[in-house]
């Protein structure tokens, strides 16, 4: 089965509570065809109906060959600076929603969790619910919580239950920092995130994130930003300094084929040289939908970059299977 494991869904009843508090600084703007203005305190970014409604998803699913969407909210509603009881509220209701939508599309949806991760216990708590009561698949978190990175002690909760439950946590770039000097030209889209996921790829591994827990499967958006990019870099760093050496076990590479990672990356060219440098049979596809910047193409994008390779063909129709392992339906 063909399973993109990068798509957002935004339900109707999340956006109505996060609209109607206002801790969250949320409103709607509908444009016309089909666009929707998303404000969220002081930026706005643009999404489309695709986002609120699950008929849209399948239309756009079935044009691009995608069999099942692993769904997750949409970045921009990801706000880590709400107290966490009003955080903890929005995921219930998120989850929840998620779950009655899969419940309804079973052949088509699977489902990661909304974690409010500013309250890492709660957050730990969720995850639990979210998967032995309603059966989604793992986890969705931000690359940094409030400039926090995934290796600080305090997550050590979610980690925990994700490893005790057996399930993947699916890391995507939240607050990217340099807003201030990436404000023109879109290059906080652009860029900005991608950073701010090889920040927290690089802290995962020199924090000691990686060696507490080794059977831990993370997957990384984008093609894990920069971070395969950089490996003989790091590397480099890593040689000429003593330091940073003591902190790691192994080569900064044996780490990075420890994560998964989607195929966000438009580059046919650079999917082939991730599959290199990481582990090739840890690639699952994704397409960032249904946001514009997403992949419009991201079944023929795997097949033009693999042809009938082995890797491409794995990549379409077995390594989501591993990535969810007893989950998966």
């Amino acid at each position: 089965m063909i399973t993109d494991i990068h798509c957002h869904f935004v339900p109707e009843r999340y956006f109505g509570f996060i609209e109607a508090d206002p801790a969250f600084g949320v409103r709607r703007a509908r444009r016309v065809d089909d666009q929707v203005e998303v404000t969220v305190g002081s930026v706005s970014f643009g999404m489309n109906e695709t986002f609120f409604d699950p008929e849209r998803q399948i239309a756009r699913m079935d044009q691009l060959g995608i069999e099942r969407s692993v769904l997750s909210l949409a970045t921009p509603l990801i706000d880590y600076a709400v107290p966490g009881p009003n955080a903890a509220a929005a995921a219930r209701i998120y989850n929840d929603e998620l779950a009655a939508v899969i419940a309804t599309h079973r052949d088509r949806f699977a489902g990661w969790a909304f974690l409010p991760m500013q309250d890492p216990p709660a957050a730990a708590a969720e995850l639990r619910r979210a998967v032995t009561e309603l059966g989604l698949w793992g986890g969705h978190m931000g690359s940094n919580v409030n400039g926090r990175y995934l290796d600080a002690a305090e997550y050590a909760p979610i980690f925990d239950a994700a490893q005790a439950l057996d399930v993947p946590l699916f890391v995507h770039p939240a607050n990217p920092p340099g807003r201030d000097r990436t404000a023109a030209y879109e290059l906080t889209i652009v860029s900005g995130y991608l950073f701010d996921s090889t920040l927290n790829v690089f802290n995962m591994i020199f924090g000691g994130l990686l060696d507490r827990y080794p059977d831990l499967r993370l997957c990384v958006a984008h093609a894990g930003g920069y971070g395969l990019l950089l490996r003989k870099r790091m590397q480099r760093e890593v040689d000429t300094n003593p330091e940073l050496a003591r902190r790691i076990k192994g080569d900064v590479g044996d780490y990075l084929r420890r994560l998964w990672f989607d195929t966000v990356c438009f580059e046919e060219g650079y999917l082939r040289y991730a599959t290199d440098i990481a582990q090739d049979d840890h690639f699952v596809l994704g397409s960032d939908g249904p946001f514009p910047l997403g992949e419009p193409d991201p079944v023929g994008f795997i097949q033009r970059s693999f042809g009938s390779d082995a890797i491409g063909e794995a990549i379409l129709h077995r390594n989501a299977e591993t990535l969810f392992g007893p989950r998966r339906q």
